[in-house]
């Protein structure tokens, strides 16, 4: 039983194959590999490898891909607050 859902025309083995590609590219920049954010009033992540989203509490909470069956990466990004922060520290 999948509990994903993606297009029909969508290739699984080629979105998989270009999703660790782009996971790797992600990675190996020390970037995020997902977003969170809100759709139709539900909270929502969105892997950015394979692109596709889940508004599942479960797999929000554990920054989880169930299409790439992998736990996402916090990568290093900082929010501009943190930056702040950091810079008014110094």
């Amino acid at each position: 039983m999948k509990l994903y859902s993606y297009p029909h025309d969508i290739n699984e083995r080629d979105l998989r194959r270009r999703a660790d590609r782009r996971r790797a590219a992600l990675i190996a920049h020390s970037c995020a590999t997902y977003e969170l954010g809100w759709r139709d009033g539900d909270q929502r992540i969105l892997c950015l490898c394979c692109g596709l989203g889940t508004t599942n509490s479960h797999d929000i909470r554990e920054k989880f891909c169930g299409f790439c069956r992998h736990f996402h990466n916090e990568g290093i990004e900082q929010s501009e607050t943190e930056i702040e922060l950091r810079e008014g520290l110094n």
